[in-house]
């Protein structure tokens, strides 16, 4: 991921930390294109979003031509690790 690709990302998070699909617990997958590459071909990127009272953890970013998707337990686990961090720092304070 280049220093562009990984600004970008990091802006469009902020500004829609809601963006994406939700995976459940808390876990939400978006692709994001690569710099000169389209959504599809781009980059998978998976996070926790607990709500705007909490930081946003990035779990986890991998291209396509890497990675097509996560497997059933890959997912569960981070699905297992959002609920966790959720549940730790998801409190307001």
């Amino acid at each position: 991921m280049s220093d562009n690709d990984r600004m970008a990302l990091i802006n469009t998070l902020a500004a829609m930390p809601d963006a994406g699909v939700s995976l459940g617990g808390g876990l939400r997958k978006i692709r994001f294109a690569r710099e000169g590459s389209g959504k599809r071909g781009g980059y998978r990127t998976l996070y926790v979003f607990g709500g705007r009272h909490m930081p946003l953890f990035l779990l986890t970013v991998f291209a396509k031509n890497e990675k097509d998707n996560l497997s059933r337990s890959e997912q569960a686990a981070l699905v297992n690790l959002s609920k966790t961090l959720i549940a730790k720092y998801g409190e307001p304070s």
